[in-house]
């Protein structure tokens, strides 16, 4: 018997590596139920053929198909016109790969590319699971809805932005995280980094791309930061910037940066004392599976639909996260409250506990019975 599963979803990695968690899962469950009947998984992933999902999905060796994508933006755009005749395309597209690979669910992470494929699923008469990540349901989530047999939900208060409609197909399921953050390594991420014990470490996250207001703030701090801290920073593409290089060599050497840090990241937030980072879904999850106090800068205005705000106030309400407010995204302000943390270590023991109380380690053995479940074959699930 084989069990085929379309992945849908895509636009930034918080929107994937879920997804790649979930696969994990899916093919443990396979692997296990019904010892010796030769049950097979056979996963594919439908994205946007300009995304970087391809990318990250291409280096697990998944396989990947493109479609046309048009985004979905929440503000006036003469592209938003242009972008309907790529959704329809994509639809088009998304119709033929799934009459070619007839995939026994769909299973959504969300973003814009996903709507297509899972139109054209409900089209097709294929069962739809749609996943939401963040606090608020974004724009993909409320559209898919309409489509999708079940809901799942990474935060269980949640649940009050769906109307009661949809209250039989929402089920709370944490969001899932990769493995390697459930067994990240402090001495390994210290090793690797080159960092030593007597030197407090402060993780700088901008985002698998980069983040332009973050890294200009720890530019600017960093000949301070440096006198007292080891910082590992994933800088994307931004080159060290001249302030550095007329630093003292022995300084220069506690600067550790890197443009994409790969699954390095989760030893690396091990090994840290803090964490500053912006308050996407997944990275959430990820801090929350190692246990780690953050200093959170939620990415906002134009072109954001508020949902890292959402995301870092949640944290906050739980007394798991610092955020900084717009008015205190400053060199000064964050060089404080990053001094301030760090010599409290009873705040910071204490935002550790907090946040790990938000994880759920069983998130993707959850949903991949969800999917397990919905599909017309059903092996017995036998748990390792």
């Amino acid at each position: 018997m084989k069990i085929t599963v379309c992945f849908t979803g895509g636009g930034t990695a918080g929107h994937v590596f879920p997804g790649l968690a979930v696969m994990d899962s899916l093919a443990k469950f396979c692997k296990n139920a019904n010892a010796g009947t030769g049950v097979s998984s056979d996963f594919f992933w439908i994205g946007s053929s300009s995304g970087m999902e391809k990318k990250l999905l291409k280096e697990r060796g998944i396989k990947f198909i493109g479609i046309p994508a048009g985004k979905l933006r929440r503000y006036f755009s003469f592209r938003n016109f242009t972008d309907i005749f790529k959704i329809m395309a994509g639809i088009i597209a998304s119709l033929c790969i799934l009459l070619r690979k007839r995939p026994d669910i769909i299973f959504s992470k969300g973003g814009y590319v996903s709507v297509p494929s899972v139109f054209a699923g409900k089209i097709l008469g294929i069962p739809v699971i749609t996943h939401e990540s963040d606090y608020t349901p974004g724009l993909a989530t409320r559209i898919n809805k309409r489509f999708s047999k079940l809901i799942l939900l990474s935060f269980e208060e949640s649940k009050k932005f769906f109307e009661e409609k949809y209250h039989n197909k929402l089920y709370f399921t944490g969001n899932p995280v990769r493995k390697i953050f459930y067994s990240a390594n402090s001495a390994a991420g210290r090793k690797i980094a080159s960092v030593s014990e007597d030197i407090p470490v402060i993780m700088v996250i901008g985002g698998s791309l980069g983040a332009r207001e973050i890294n200009g703030l720890i530019e600017k701090l960093l000949p301070e930061l440096l006198k007292n801290y080891y910082v590992i920073h994933q800088s994307g593409n931004n080159k060290i910037s001249e302030d550095i290089s007329k630093l003292p060599e022995e300084f220069k050497k506690r600067y550790k940066r890197y443009s994409f840090i790969g699954n390095e990241i989760a030893d690396f937030i091990a090994a840290s004392d803090i964490v500053i980072s912006r308050a996407g879904a997944g990275l959430i999850w990820e801090l929350a599976a190692v246990g780690k106090a953050s200093i959170l800068i939620p990415l906002r205005g134009k072109g954001t639909r508020g949902d890292q705000v959402e995301n870092a106030g949640f944290l906050r309400s739980k007394e798991a996260a610092i955020v900084l407010d717009d008015e205190e995204i400053l060199p000064d302000t964050l060089y404080n409250t990053i001094v301030s943390l760090i010599s409290n270590k009873e705040l910071i023991k204490k935002m550790e506990n907090k946040i790990k109380e938000l994880s759920k380690p069983e998130s993707g053995d959850y949903i991949s019975q969800k999917i397990l479940e919905s599909t017309k074959k059903q092996p017995e699930i036998k748990n390792e």
